[in-house]
């Protein structure tokens, strides 16, 4: 169950008379390319840099430095109660030197992404910005345009619980695999010829 901040909670039962503006900040932990080191990275949907106070997955809160000027955009963020794979999308301009940075400089596959959302009440921001949503890039699309289009760049993030409840399991159960696994390994020793019976248990060997 998610716990939204009370000013938070009254900025959005005014949305229906006072409108709504939501405020997106990602920050994104990838492995750089020079070094292999991993390198953390704030974006925000906000036009200038600025230093957030945000809550970490942990249940505390952080400062941290998020760059604006980016075209930040978060789309599909559902809250539901099953386990329903639901993605997110995170998009932003190409040719932001943010973005590129964070594509070109860093090895953004399977980076660990939190994402935090607020709104604006009167040019200022409602609450601190709020715990969304914390996942993996599973996908990377860059988007080259044409002559006076607008370029983007697209991640899309995943749960990583159930990245790993939806992965297939490439392991056989075999007996050739198993000692593989571990030698002297018998457990499959006959799967092979049980797997061809018929056993019918309420019948006698003839």
């Amino acid at each position: 169950m998610q716990t939204l901040s009370p000013s938070l909670i009254t900025a959005l039962q005014a949305a229906r008379d006072a409108g709504i503006a939501p405020v997106y900040f990602v920050w994104i932990e990838a492995r750089s390319r020079a070094t292999g080191a991993i390198e953390s990275m704030g974006l925000w949907s906000g036009d200038e840099d600025a230093a957030f106070s945000v809550e970490t997955p942990t249940g505390g809160t952080a400062s941290r430095e998020y760059l604006g000027g980016v075209n930040l955009e978060v789309d599909s963020l559902k809250s539901v109660a099953d386990l329903t794979d639901e993605p997110v999308t995170i998009s932003m301009s190409q040719i932001a030197g943010a973005t590129q940075q964070l594509v070109r400089g860093t090895d953004v596959r399977l980076a660990c992404v939190e994402i935090h959302a607020t709104s604006r009440v009167g040019g200022a921001l409602a609450s601190i910005p709020q715990l969304q949503w914390i996942g993996i890039v599973d996908d990377v699309q860059i988007a080259t345009p044409q002559a006076g289009g607008d370029g983007r760049i697209g991640l899309t993030v995943r749960s990583e619980i159930m990245s790993q409840l939806l992965a297939v399991n490439p392991a056989k159960s075999s007996d050739s695999h198993q000692k593989r696994r571990q030698a002297g390994d018998e457990f499959s020793k006959y799967s092979a010829s049980v797997q061809a019976r018929k056993i019918q248990w309420y019948k006698k060997d003839q």
